[in-house]
Protein backbone atom coordinates (compact mmCIF):
# COMPACT_ATOMS: atom_id res chain seq x y z
CA UNK A 1 0.00 0.00 0.00
CA UNK A 2 1.27 3.71 -0.37
CA UNK A 3 2.77 5.08 2.27
CA UNK A 4 3.11 2.17 4.36
CA UNK A 5 6.32 0.58 5.31
CA UNK A 6 7.22 -1.96 7.93
CA UNK A 7 7.77 0.30 10.81
CA UNK A 8 4.37 1.55 10.60
CA UNK A 9 3.03 -1.75 10.92
CA UNK A 10 5.81 -3.01 13.77
CA UNK A 11 3.57 -0.06 15.98
CA UNK A 12 0.37 -1.11 14.99
CA UNK A 13 -0.83 1.74 13.22
CA UNK A 14 -3.29 1.52 10.40
CA UNK A 15 -2.49 1.99 6.77
CA UNK A 16 -2.01 5.29 5.05
CA UNK A 17 -3.46 6.17 1.84
CA UNK A 18 -6.52 5.00 0.08
CA UNK A 19 -7.59 1.53 -0.16
CA UNK A 20 -8.36 1.52 -3.75
CA UNK A 21 -4.78 2.59 -4.75
CA UNK A 22 -3.38 -0.82 -2.74
CA UNK A 23 -2.57 -3.49 -5.39
CA UNK A 24 -3.54 -7.28 -4.58
CA UNK A 25 -0.59 -8.89 -2.83
CA UNK A 26 -0.18 -12.73 -3.16
CA UNK A 27 0.98 -15.16 -0.71
CA UNK A 28 4.55 -14.25 -1.76
CA UNK A 29 4.08 -11.29 0.70
CA UNK A 30 3.97 -14.13 3.69
CA UNK A 31 7.47 -15.20 5.24
CA UNK A 32 8.53 -18.02 4.80
CA UNK A 33 8.83 -18.74 8.66
CA UNK A 34 5.85 -17.19 9.47
CA UNK A 35 3.61 -19.47 11.81
CA UNK A 36 0.09 -18.82 12.56
CA UNK A 37 -1.59 -17.59 15.95
CA UNK A 38 -4.41 -19.47 17.58
CA UNK A 39 -7.65 -16.76 17.14
CA UNK A 40 -8.78 -17.83 20.64
CA UNK A 41 -5.24 -17.02 22.73
CA UNK A 42 -2.99 -15.80 20.10
CA UNK A 43 -0.59 -18.41 21.58
CA UNK A 44 1.83 -19.62 18.01
CA UNK A 45 1.19 -23.34 16.57
CA UNK A 46 2.24 -25.46 14.14
CA UNK A 47 1.05 -24.49 10.82
CA UNK A 48 0.09 -27.94 10.04
CA UNK A 49 -2.02 -28.10 13.38
CA UNK A 50 -5.74 -27.62 13.01
CA UNK A 51 -6.73 -26.65 16.68
CA UNK A 52 -5.03 -25.09 19.56
CA UNK A 53 -3.99 -27.19 22.14
CA UNK A 54 -3.58 -24.60 24.35
CA UNK A 55 -6.56 -23.73 24.95
CA UNK A 56 -8.61 -26.10 23.07
CA UNK A 57 -10.59 -23.29 21.19
CA UNK A 58 -12.97 -24.70 18.49
CA UNK A 59 -11.78 -22.28 15.66
CA UNK A 60 -10.00 -23.27 13.53
CA UNK A 61 -6.09 -22.62 12.84
CA UNK A 62 -5.41 -24.33 9.45
CA UNK A 63 -7.94 -23.26 6.92
CA UNK A 64 -8.42 -26.78 5.56
CA UNK A 65 -9.73 -27.79 8.26
CA UNK A 66 -13.50 -27.18 7.55
CA UNK A 67 -12.97 -28.87 4.58
CA UNK A 68 -10.96 -32.25 5.92
CA UNK A 69 -13.92 -34.76 6.53
CA UNK A 70 -12.90 -36.19 9.98
CA UNK A 71 -11.15 -33.04 11.05
CA UNK A 72 -14.22 -30.92 10.54
CA UNK A 73 -16.53 -32.76 13.39
CA UNK A 74 -14.84 -30.56 15.89
CA UNK A 75 -15.49 -26.79 13.64
CA UNK A 76 -18.98 -28.39 13.06
CA UNK A 77 -20.55 -29.45 16.47
CA UNK A 78 -18.04 -27.10 18.54
CA UNK A 79 -21.30 -24.95 19.26
CA UNK A 80 -22.92 -28.20 20.86
CA UNK A 81 -20.11 -28.49 23.11
CA UNK A 82 -20.20 -25.00 24.34
CA UNK A 83 -23.92 -24.92 24.61
CA UNK A 84 -23.23 -28.48 26.24
CA UNK A 85 -20.70 -26.74 28.59
CA UNK A 86 -23.23 -23.89 29.63
CA UNK A 87 -25.44 -26.05 30.44
CA UNK A 88 -24.17 -27.81 33.23
CA UNK A 89 -20.49 -26.49 34.37
CA UNK A 90 -21.73 -22.48 33.60
CA UNK A 91 -24.05 -21.11 36.96
CA UNK A 92 -24.69 -17.92 35.45
CA UNK A 93 -26.84 -19.17 32.41
CA UNK A 94 -30.44 -18.73 32.95
CA UNK A 95 -33.04 -21.28 32.89
CA UNK A 96 -34.73 -20.20 29.67
CA UNK A 97 -31.17 -20.46 27.79
CA UNK A 98 -29.98 -23.73 29.46
CA UNK A 99 -33.48 -24.91 27.89
CA UNK A 100 -33.06 -23.64 24.71
CA UNK A 101 -29.29 -25.38 24.71
CA UNK A 102 -31.11 -28.22 25.86
CA UNK A 103 -33.53 -28.05 22.75
CA UNK A 104 -31.04 -27.56 20.57
CA UNK A 105 -28.87 -30.10 21.14
CA UNK A 106 -31.88 -32.86 21.43
CA UNK A 107 -33.05 -31.34 18.08
CA UNK A 108 -29.72 -31.37 16.21
CA UNK A 109 -27.38 -33.45 18.08
CA UNK A 110 -28.78 -36.38 19.68
CA UNK A 111 -25.60 -38.59 19.82
CA UNK A 112 -24.50 -35.95 22.46
CA UNK A 113 -27.12 -37.29 24.56
CA UNK A 114 -26.64 -40.75 24.06
CA UNK A 115 -22.97 -40.32 24.65
CA UNK A 116 -22.59 -37.08 26.09
CA UNK A 117 -24.85 -37.96 29.39
CA UNK A 118 -24.10 -41.33 30.41
CA UNK A 119 -19.78 -40.04 30.26
CA UNK A 120 -20.98 -37.00 32.28
CA UNK A 121 -22.89 -39.38 34.75
CA UNK A 122 -20.07 -41.50 34.96
CA UNK A 123 -17.65 -38.74 35.22
CA UNK A 124 -19.61 -37.99 38.40
CA UNK A 125 -18.75 -41.15 40.48
CA UNK A 126 -16.52 -40.66 43.43
CA UNK A 127 -15.56 -44.24 43.45
CA UNK A 128 -12.43 -45.18 41.05
CA UNK A 129 -13.39 -48.81 40.94
CA UNK A 130 -17.69 -48.57 40.15
CA UNK A 131 -16.71 -45.58 37.66
CA UNK A 132 -13.92 -48.10 36.07
CA UNK A 133 -16.86 -50.63 36.01
CA UNK A 134 -19.88 -47.98 34.80
CA UNK A 135 -17.02 -47.10 31.56
CA UNK A 136 -16.70 -50.70 30.70
CA UNK A 137 -19.94 -51.29 30.84
CA UNK A 138 -20.87 -48.57 28.98
CA UNK A 139 -18.46 -48.95 26.34
CA UNK A 140 -19.65 -52.46 25.53
CA UNK A 141 -23.17 -51.65 25.40
CA UNK A 142 -21.60 -48.64 22.59
CA UNK A 143 -20.30 -51.74 20.81
CA UNK A 144 -23.06 -53.85 21.32
CA UNK A 145 -25.66 -51.23 19.73
CA UNK A 146 -23.04 -50.91 16.71
CA UNK A 147 -22.84 -54.25 16.10
CA UNK A 148 -26.56 -55.06 16.51
CA UNK A 149 -27.09 -51.34 14.12
CA UNK A 150 -24.91 -53.06 11.31
CA UNK A 151 -25.95 -56.58 11.32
Amino acid sequence: MPGYDMTERSQNKPPTGSFEEAEQLDDGFIPHDAQPLCPNCLSLCHRLQYYCYNCGSNAVINPMASYLPFVRIRFNFGGFCIMWHKIWYEKDTSIKRRCFYLFMIIIFAPVMLIVGLPLLLIGKIKNPKLRETATTAFWVIVVLLLMAYLI
